[in-house]
């Protein structure tokens, strides 16, 4: 078995990528495996200390084997042909994909970052407790010997436990570190989505269009057939009836304007002057 035309759903945090992901797998050729970190820092431990950035010349023979060989078992174990990836840090990692898959179907999804920032704001105040039905989904499909490439994370994870407040959440770009040290949230959270959309869109946008699409979260579920249908040409899926009857009965256009209820003027004053350029150069409108 060879790996051939991978999907790649990749974005800022909540941008909608677990449900395009959820869309495709109804799909009865589609494998689609969550948060595969493990598998990208596999040889490369000691850049997941740093952040999610990688670059193809953190490629070499014995990691390109390995995640090629990771995701065979993984379509054996699911007994479909293809392979989709939804692991949304894989957008500072789009250079390192295509050297690994030249044929690589990268998908960004783009959605409003004051979106972005409502949502990460609430996830940052979760409930306390251990979060067994997260953790499980992300280790069920994790070898125990890679389990080491989650360690950055288990700061998280421990505070989430004992009922104190995240810091952190999501993508990792450059600066994150020094960021959380010296801002409150709604300031890191901005600097974070614009981090992540500048290195997401440059790199995508050096590709072949074969290679990368880019598709608006807000269209996507406000015209979930027509966006869809997009999706699908661009990554050659044939008899897509399955993916377009989930994503009509699932899709919720209201999603796309809770931040308006949520954020405060305050809020919204602090992280204009960060977010507004990146916003605009997408197509959006403060």
């Amino acid at each position: 078995m060879q790996i051939e035309k991978p999907i790649f759903i990749v974005g800022a945090h909540r941008s909608g990528t677990t449900w395009l992901g959820k869309a495709l797998e109804q799909h009865p050729d589609i494998a689609c495996w969550n948060e595969t970190r493990h598998l990208w820092f596999w040889g490369n431990f000691d850049k997941n200390k740093l952040g999610d950035v990688l670059v193809a010349d953190d490629i070499n023979p014995g990691i390109k084997k390995h995640i090629e060989k990771s995701f065979i078992e993984y379509l054996i174990k699911k007994e479909k042909p293809r392979i989709c990836d939804k692991t949304p840090g894989n957008c500072l990692r789009i250079p390192f994909i295509t050297e690994v898959f030249p044929d690589a179907k990268i998908i960004l999804l783009i959605r409003d970052g004051r979106s972005v920032l409502n949502s990460t704001e609430k996830k940052l105040n979760q409930p306390k407790g251990v979060p067994w039905k997260e953790m499980n989904r992300r280790l069920k499909n994790v070898p125990v010997w890679e389990w080491y490439s989650f360690l950055p994370r288990l700061a998280s994870r421990f505070k989430t436990i004992v009922g104190q407040p995240l810091d952190y959440w999501g993508t990792q770009p450059p600066g994150w570190q020094e960021w959380v040290k010296q801002y409150p949230p709604h300031i890191v959270f901005a600097k974070q989505w614009v981090e992540t959309m500048k290195i997401a869109t440059s790199e995508g946008r050096k590709l072949p269009l074969d290679n990368y699409r880019e598709i608006y979260y807000e269209k996507l579920i406000a015209s979930p057939k027509d966006e869809i249908a997009k999706i699908i040409e661009f990554a050659d899926i044939k008899n897509p009836d399955s993916i377009i009857t989930y994503a009509l009965s699932t899709a919720d256009p209201s999603r796309a304007v809770k931040w308006k209820d949520s954020l405060d003027e305050k809020v919204l004053s602090d992280i204009r002057e960060i977010m507004e350029a990146m916003m605009s150069e997408l197509g959006y409108e403060w």
